[in-house]
């Protein structure tokens, strides 16, 4: 799986504005109760991850004893915000695409009011192997539970479940009105704008600032600028990894 995906969502979660003294931290054991309930109601596999501590709560149902990874009643608390155990039952390529749906969900929060984000999940469709039936169906759903008072996500969680669905779409989910949106269908290319983008490309075929401003008819301060606006809002460190990031996004 290409690292500058998953780095990338490293970067959206740990490199948020965290508040030290948030409400959420009083009702952590609530959350981590939610958590296991899902996992014992649900037979799922439910991944609490606080973001902020960088701690994951992962709670097995039966799905996990299916899988051979684990007993149903299980609880590990783990020192990362990545289940890689769980990662494991998944091919590389498909861990590409869902690192890539969890970015494009990302983006698609930052166009809802903050007040409304947290009715909206991401509902993806996965593959593992089942040592007795072979390869099987898993939904994917995450959440993003505890936001802080100043918009930063806390508290994420994911749950994996069997699934004999054929779908093969991630789509956008309105808990409140039931609304579905193809994640295919939501349009990322609002993120940058026309020059930007126009920009990023004579970036990605190897032209200089220098070329770019010639060829745009802008200053090379007006380039420079437009590269650190790119930057900040694919919140990458580089021109490299924000080439990589577009392209996987659609923008280019």
């Amino acid at each position: 799986m290409p690292s500058d995906i998953k780095e990338q969502l490293r970067n959206n979660f740990l490199m948020q504005d965290f508040i030290e003294n948030d409400q959420l931290s009083d009702g952590i054991l609530q959350y981590r109760q939610m958590a296991k309930t899902y996992a014992r109601v649900e037979n799922s596999i439910a991944v609490l991850s606080d973001l902020r501590e960088r701690v994951s709560y992962i709670y097995y149902g039966g799905i996990a004893q299916a899988l051979g990874i684990g007993t149903a009643g299980e609880c590990h608390a783990i020192h990362s915000i990545w289940e890689e155990k769980v990662f494991s039952l998944f091919t590389n390529a498909e861990m590409e695409k869902r690192h890539v749906d969890e970015l494009r969900f990302l983006h698609f929060l930052k166009s809802v009011p903050r007040v409304r984000r947290q009715d909206y999940f991401l509902c993806s469709y996965l593959h593992a192997t089942n040592p007795q039936k072979g390869l099987v169906g898993i939904k994917h759903r995450i959440f993003y539970v505890g936001y802080q008072s100043n918009g930063s996500v806390r508290l994420a969680l994911c749950l994996y479940d069997m699934t004999t669905d054929k779908e093969t779409h991630s789509s956008i989910i309105n808990t409140v009105t039931g609304e579905k949106l193809l994640l295919q269908q939501y349009d990322c290319r609002g993120i940058l704008s026309k020059r930007e983008k126009a920009v990023l490309r004579m970036i990605n075929e190897g032209k200089l600032s220098k070329e770019i401003s010639s060829t745009l008819s802008i200053s090379i301060h007006t380039v420079n600028r437009h590269r650190q606006n790119i930057l900040a809002k694919l919140n990458v460190a580089n021109s490299i990894e924000a080439c990589r990031i577009a392209s996987a996004l659609e923008l280019l």
